[in-house]
């Protein structure tokens, strides 16, 4: 094979990188340095066998990166480097961009119903930062004071952004993360008698629940499925509505919110009453 310069070798492994084989890149540098030429000149220029040059000369021909002039014997001129970069651009960026389309459409049809459980404490944090930016319209969380002091940023900023940020706790939570629903008690003594666990809904569609320990097992879940959505909206409307009673907080707007989608079981039952 002949002898080939240390910058013609990065060249190659370029090439390799965004798809060409080393024949491919070896018959268009050799053609580039030299042109026009038959494919037998190629074949000893480049060290890509005479019994394999055509089929290479004939890929290169069909991706536009050279072009035959002449028939008897055909001659090769290559597609200049300029021209051989934008052609390569404008083919990725349309590929790349199929692709990125593509993958929305896949995730817009699987991403709210596929579930999926993790292991480990921060994990469960990085997921839940994860549901926070993620989110379009609203927030509503049932958690502890220490998991609100790791998520405090993101969820003020998704409420700078707009969105209906609404938390409940036992415990006081960080000032301008939302509209807080607390009941102030100092996490040391609840401590004494519940593990720290937490319920995270996005958008009343999807929903983060499972424990908040600070250990290597602590497991949750992240799940787009109607029916345990349902039932983490349930458990927090009537956290929060004990809490309305409690401490004679108006909560009807947040729970109108939460069960705007449900079905309206109060409605259903007056309308058996009349």
């Amino acid at each position: 094979m002949p002898k080939t310069t240390g910058m013609e070798e990065r060249i190659i492994r370029a090439m390799k990188q965004v798809g060409f084989t080393e024949s491919h890149a070896r018959a268009y540098l050799a053609l580039l340095k030299g042109h026009p030429a038959t494919g037998y000149e190629l074949a000893a220029r480049s060290g890509v066998p005479r019994s394999a040059i055509y089929e290479v000369l004939k890929r290169l021909d069909s991706l536009g990166l050279v072009e035959v002039v002449g028939r008897k014997p055909a001659r090769y001129v290559p597609l200049s480097p300029d021209r051989l970069f934008e052609l390569m651009e404008s083919r990725f960026s349309a590929s790349l961009d199929e692709l990125k389309s593509s993958l929305s459409k896949l995730r817009s049809s699987t991403a709210r119903t596929a579930t999926l459980t993790f292991q480990g404490y921060p994990e469960m944090l990085d997921q839940a930062r994860g549901l926070i930016m993620g989110a379009k319209k609203s927030l509503h969380a049932s958690l502890w004071r220490r998991e609100a002091e790791h998520l405090a940023e993101p969820l003020r900023r998704a409420a700078k952004r707009g969105l209906t940020v609404v938390l409940f706790s036992f415990n006081s939570l960080p000032e301008e993360t939302g509209r807080l629903l607390c009941y102030g008690i100092e996490e040391s003594e609840l401590e004494r008698h519940w593990s720290h666990r937490m319920i995270l809904i996005s958008d009343l569609d999807q929903v983060l629940v499972g424990g908040a320990e600070e250990t290597e097992d602590n497991r949750a879940v992240l799940t787009g499925e109607s029916a345990l959505v349902e039932m983490a909206i349930s458990n927090l409307v009537l956290d929060i509505t004990l809490f309305g009673q409690r401490t004679g907080t108006d909560v009807t707007e947040v729970i109108t919110g939460l069960t705007a989608h449900l079905a309206p079981v109060e409605d259903l039952l007056a309308s058996r009453e009349e």
